[in-house]
Order: C-alpha cells, then sequence, then structure tokens
C-alpha cells in the first residue's frame, strides 16, 4: 500500500550499496586441503621410509648372504680337502689294488670321522660307476653309481661337480655328493681304463640346522642351491616333491632365474623361492663351484619395519590434519560471523536510510502543508466570487483562470513531491542508471523553496556538462533535503541556503577522509548561520547526536547522509566555524 505521495514502503533501492560478503566458494578447498595436505605428507614419508626400508635390507642382507658364502666357502674347502687326500692316496693304484687294501679304508673312515657330521663319508667308483673304496665298510659293495647326475656331469669333462640331494645306496643316507674325477687306472675287465670318480657325500642336515639359526622371522628363507636351481639345502624345507609331481623342474628353473637375477640386480629383487611368498631375494655363488647360497627376506618383515617407522609420521598426520580441521572451522565460522554481521550492518543501514528519508518525506509534507491551504484558499474564494458573480461572464472567466492557474500550480507540486518519494524516475532497465547530479539538483530547487519557508531562500549553483556520479538518487535527494533542513535550522531568522556542485579531482589519496585518488563530483550545502565549534563539529554525524533542541532533531540526518556517501565510495566533508556558517559538501567519485 503506497501513501498519499506515492512512497513505497518497501524497502529502499540498494543501488550503491556493496552486497554482504559471501562465504567463499574456496572454503570447500580448505576442507579438501586440510585433509589432502596432511595425507599427502604422510603418503610422501612412507614413500621415503619404504625407500630406507628397502634400503637398509638390502644392506643386511648383502652382509647376512656374505656370511653364508664364507661359511659356505669352508665347508666345501673342506670336501676339497677330502677328495685332495684321496686323490693322493690312490696315486698309480689300480681299482682292485683299492678294493683290497685296509690301510686305503681306514685312511677314508679317519678322514670322515674327523669332519663328521659335515662329512658323511668318502668312496671312490671305477670308470664303469662300480663302488670300489668305501669309509663306511671294507670291502666296499661294488654298488653301481652311474646313473647319478654328478657321474654324467664329470663323464662330459667338468673336473669337480656337485651332485643333487638324494638317498645314497645302500645306507640310505640323505646327502648330496661333491665329486671330482680320478685319472684313469689298469683293472680286469675291459672298461676299467676309463676315469673313476672320487666322491665325498656332503650332509645337507648340517647346513639345513645353521641357516635355521640366522634368519630373522620365521618366513623368512636361507638356502644352498646349484645354479641350475636344484636346491641342496633349504629352511625352512620345500614340500616333498612326491607330493607336488611335475613341479619340481618348473620350481628348479624358477630358482636359477631367481638366482640369476639376484646376483646382479640392486636393490634386491622381490621374487618367490619356491612357496609362493613374496621375499628380497639376495644369492651369490660360491668361489668356483656351480653352487649358490641365498637368503629370500619376507616381504611381511618389510611391512611391520615400514609401519613401525610409520607410527610417528602417522601421527603427525592425523594431529595436523585435525589442527587443520579445527583452524578451517574456525576460519569458516569467523567469516560466517562477519557475514551475519555485514547483513546486520547492511540492515541497519537499510533501516537508517529509510529513516532518513522518512524525516525528508516529513520535513518537505511540513513545508507542503502551507503551500496546499494557500491553494485551497485560493480555490475556495475564486468559487465563491463565481457564485456571487455569476450573472457577469467576464467575471466568471476571469475567476475560472485563476482557479485553471491555481491548479496548475497544485499539479505541479504534486508532481514534485511523487518525484522525489519515487527516487527520481526509477531503476534504468538493467540497473541503477549513474547519479545525474546537477540535474536533481535543479528538480529540488523548487521543491526545496516552496518547502523551506518564506524566510529562506534556496540558491543552487551548476555548471553546465557535470558528469555523472556514482551513487542512487533517491539517497542523493534525501541527503540533500536533509542538509538544506539542517541549513534552514541553522539561520532561525531567515538566509540563503546555498546549493552548489563541481568537479574536483584528487591527485592523491587523503587518507583521513577516506577519499582515494581520482575525479569526484562535490554537492555542498552551505548556510551563513552560527557556525559550530571544533568539539561539536568532532560530533557531528554520530548517530543520535543533534545540536537541535529537544523534540526538534533525531540525530539522524547526518548519519544517513555520510552512509550515502561512504555507500557510493565517497565521504562527507564538513566545514564550519563558529559565527562563518557551515557547508556539508558530498564528495562522490564520478561514475
Amino acid at each position: 500500500m503506497q501513501s498519499a505521495l506515492g512512497l513505497d514502503p518497501a524497502p529502499l533501492p540498494r543501488a550503491g550499496l556493496a552486497p554482504p560478503p559471501r562465504l567463499p566458494q574456496g572454503f570447500r578447498l580448505l576442507w579438501l586441503a586440510a585433509v589432502l595436505v596432511p595425507a599427502l605428507g604422510v603418503l610422501g614419508a612412507g614413500v621415503m621410509a619404504w625407500v630406507d626400508v628397502r634400503r637398509d635390507a638390502g644392506a643386511r642382507l648383502d652382509r647376512t648372504v656374505e656370511m653364508l658364502r664364507q661359511h659356505a666357502l669352508r665347508s666345501f674347502g673342506a670336501h676339497d680337502a677330502i677328495l685332495t687326500a684321496t686323490a693322493h692316496a690312490t696315486d698309480r693304484m689300480g681299482w682292485e689294488e683299492m678294493r683290497q687294501n685296509p690301510d686305503l679304508h681306514g685312511l677314508l673312515a679317519a678322514l670322515t670321522q674327523s669332519l663328521h657330521p659335515l662329512v658323511q663319508g668318502v668312496m671312490v667308483a671305477d670308470g664303469r660307476g662300480r663302488v670300489v673304496l668305501a669309509s663306511w665298510e671294507f670291502p666296499a659293495r661294488p654298488t653301481d653309481i652311474g646313473d647319478r647326475d654328478f657321474v654324467a656331469t664329470l663323464r662330459q669333462g667338468s673336473r669337480d661337480a656337485v651332485g643333487e640331494v638324494i638317498t645314497a645306496r645302500p645306507m640310505g643316507w640323505t646327502i648330496f655328493p661333491v665329486a671330482r674325477a680320478t685319472p684313469p687306472r689298469p683293472g680286469g675287465d675291459p672298461g676299467d681304463d676309463a676315469a673313476g670318480v672320487i666322491a665325498s657325500a656332503f650332509n645337507p642336515a648340517t647346513l639345513a640346522g645353521f641357516y635355521a639359526s640366522v634368519v630373522e622371522t620365521p618366513r623368512d628363507t636361507v638356502m644352498m642351491m646349484r645354479l641350475d636351481g636344484a636346491v641342496l639345502a633349504r629352511h625352512p624345507p620345500l614340500p616333498d616333491p612326491a607330493a607336488e609331481p611335475g613341479q619340481r623342474p618348473v620350481r628348479q628353473a624358477r630358482l636359477a632365474d631367481a638366482v640369476a637375477r639376484a646376483a646382479g640386480e640392486s636393490p634386491p629383487p622381490s621374487v618367490s623361492v619356491g612357496d609362493g611368498l613374496p621375499r628380497l631375494f639376495v644369492a651369490r655363488q660360491v668361489g668356483d663351484w656351480p653352487v649358490a647360497v641365498a637368503y629370500g627376506l619376507s616381504m611381511e618383515a618389510l611391512d611391520a619395519a615400514w609401519r613401525q617407522r610409520m607410527v610417528v609420521p602417522a601421527a603427525g598426520g592425523v594431529a595436523a590434519a585435525g589442527l587443520l580441521l579445527a583452524l578451517t572451522g574456525l576460519a569458516i565460522r569467523g567469516a560466517r560471523q562477519q557475514q551475519l554481521a555485514a547483513e546486520r550492518r547492511m540492515e541497519a543501514e537499510t533501516q537508517l536510510a529509510r529513516a532518513g528519508r522518512a524525516a525528508a518525506i516529513g520535513l518537505l509534507a511540513a513545508g507542503l502543508a502551507h503551500d496546499v491551504k494557500n491553494l485551497v484558499q485560493a480555490v475556495r474564494s475564486g468559487a465563491r466570487l463565481m457564485d456571487r458573480r455569476a450573472d457577469d461572464p467576464a467575471e466568471v472567466r476571469r475567476c475560472a483562470a485563476l482557479l485553471g492557474d491555481a491548479a496548475e500550480r497544485g499539479r505541479r507540486l504534486v508532481e514534485a513531491m511523487l518525484d522525489f518519494a519515487r527516487g527520481g524516475g526509477g531503476e534504468a532497465e538493467g540497473g541503477q542508471p549513474p547519479l545525474e547530479a546537477g540535474r536533481a539538483l535543479s528538480d529540488l530547487a523548487e521543491l526545496l523553496n516552496r518547502t523551506l519557508g518564506s524566510a529562506w531562500r534556496v540558491q543552487v549553483v551548476v555548471p553546465p556538462g557535470l558528469p555523472p556520479a556514482r551513487g542512487d538518487r533517491a539517497g542523493f535527494e534525501a541527503a540533500v533535503v536533509n542538509l538544506a533542513a539542517n541549513a534552514r535550522d541553522a539561520m532561525p531568522r531567515g538566509g540563503t541556503v546555498t546549493i552548489a556542485a563541481w568537479v574536483e579531482e584528487l591527485m592523491e589519496a587523503r587518507e583521513e577522509a577516506g577519499l582515494k585518488a581520482g575525479r569526484y563530483i562535490v554537492a555542498a550545502v552551505s548556510d551563513t548561520g552560527a557556525g559550530m565549534d571544533g568539539a561539536t563539529l568532532a560530533r557531528v554525524g554520530e548517530p543520535f547526536f543533534t545540536t537541535k533542541g529537544p523534540r526538534r532533531g533525531t540525530g539522524l540526518g547526518l548519519a544517513t547522509v555520510r552512509g550515502f556517501c561512504t555507500r557510493a565510495g565517497g565521504a562527507l566533508l564538513l566545514d564550519s566555524e563558529p559565527g562563518r556558517g557551515t557547508t556539508a559538501a558530498m564528495w562522490l567519485p564520478v561514475a
């Protein structure tokens, strides 16, 4: 519902007002960063820790495998000594002479006993592969060993050979032979002049027991194997080959490949060494022997070491994430509080602007009442005169003309009030148009001359070509009316209210006034009243502070004007001295 002057009680237009700050979209990124940044830090620490764990494990494995290699060299050195001693003792003996020599049997038995249990026994076989001498019995049974793989290897021209793990005939021992070819010897049967074999029985159980003592974790594995992948000794033992038919060749090929890889890679590779469990695998060949020793470190051990190292970084990451989340929450809470405060401040400014505009409307209405009363009096007088002179057409026409003039004055007065109440014609399509300060002041001149009173004269000085300014016309007109009313009240006996506008250019910012460098439209209202001292001037503009007496002022006029100027990006500057009057200048940036 509109008032009689057409003033809509809805909130005033907010052109020139900065919208309340919204919560930045970046706060979502802050939430994400509060989690991702510590997570990335923990991830980086995890990668570095894993690299360190792998490096430390590789160095530890190198030391362990070197120790295993030295142990194997000493063990094979013992067997090499037996093979050398046996070859020397049997030099220039025939196969039958060896079979019949008890002293030679005693020597082999003594050598075996001195190195037991590492050396299980020693034997000599002739060119046909039949045992002619053994440390465990005399005379030796002519057991045929010609089908053994190490015999075939020696017959192909190798000096030394290491056989696979076998069950020795006829004793039933589980051993693997370390063999060496011996020169051909004369014998009684055709073919006995072929090269023979000296073999030392290596007890793998002694290796397995030693290997069990060096493992770091129950899932680690230590082994000795031939370079072709045949396992000679291992802890823990592999499954029984009979329980997995067909798997032995596959496993042997995989182990041979693992040995070849582990001998040349650094850091050590992660492979499975026969049981399907991934391990860090390091292998080294034992001297010139066709065997290697290897250690497989369980990846579970590495995982456990890595988890232990990650306790502190993970705890730090969780603490950092919690701290960042808390700080982000506080920042968002503060932003929301600032937003709420901004909205409340804007609402207060809107209410202040509405109150100031309502005061201006009331001020104009009070002055307008006198003019309306005169118009009504003129209409009544003309009507009475027409009634008395109804028979005089000339007089009736004169009275009608007077009534028309009165009606025209009333129309112009009402249109001026309606234009003021509507804010100068409303908004242009697409938003608030720039403020034409010169036009607005010219339009206000007649209205102020009528409403301020007959004792006061309004003088408007506006140069042509004044550029548009920032701000809305409704707020500007309300501010001018408030300043004009203050100027009138400062001159109780009457006087001239001067309203002027011009362009000013600031080359440097005036920080004390809140003005940046740039071009401004200055709209000033001056009076010739008593003026104000410095103490009063310092407080003028504070909400609810007034120099007028009780019931004459609300203290909102200048506060409203200052708020309008600030919202437009300008400032209100006051200049006054006792006895010299006051000038209130609105500085508005050029649009």
